[in-house]
């Protein structure tokens, strides 16, 4: 007697390749988007402001207003953004990027990289609180 081997059967993360990569599908979601870093260095002993240009694939979209009911900042007049990008976007939390000549900041990041993507919280920043590019 043989039994039927479904999913059920298998343990999450049970055997290599078990992850579904989702960046075909992704892929045509996303659309191609322009981040201007913003980073301060010190050279010298003179902090010099500049500005690397990132481009990448992606989305952004503004959080629904059950996400923004779990915030524990409590700065819930804030404007939040999810994004969601492929891989090859290497940001980090406490980075200030602008997009579309708003300032934001990267408060948290998710690495769903086995599926074929990366997701970002990131929140409309004070103009002015981080590095300015010349």
């Amino acid at each position: 007697m043989s039994t039927i081997a479904n999913g059920a059967n298998l343990p999450l993360f049970g055997k290599q390749g078990s992850v579904p990569d989702v960046s075909g599908a992704l892929q045509d979601y996303f659309q191609n988007m322009v981040f201007t870093k913003l980073k301060k260095t010190v050279t010298g002993f003179q902090a010099v402001e500049g500005a690397v240009f990132i481009n990448f694939r992606g989305v952004i979209q503004p959080f629904s207003s059950r996400q923004l009911m779990l915030k524990e900042e409590g700065q819930r007049a804030w404007t939040w953004f999810t994004l969601n990008a492929d891989p090859s976007l290497t940001l980090q939390v406490d980075d200030v990027v602008n997009y579309n000549d708003v300032q934001t900041r990267v408060m948290a990041r998710r690495d769903y990289s086995l599926y074929g993507y990366v997701e970002y919280e990131i929140v409309q920043d004070w103009t002015g609180s981080g590095p300015v590019p010349k």
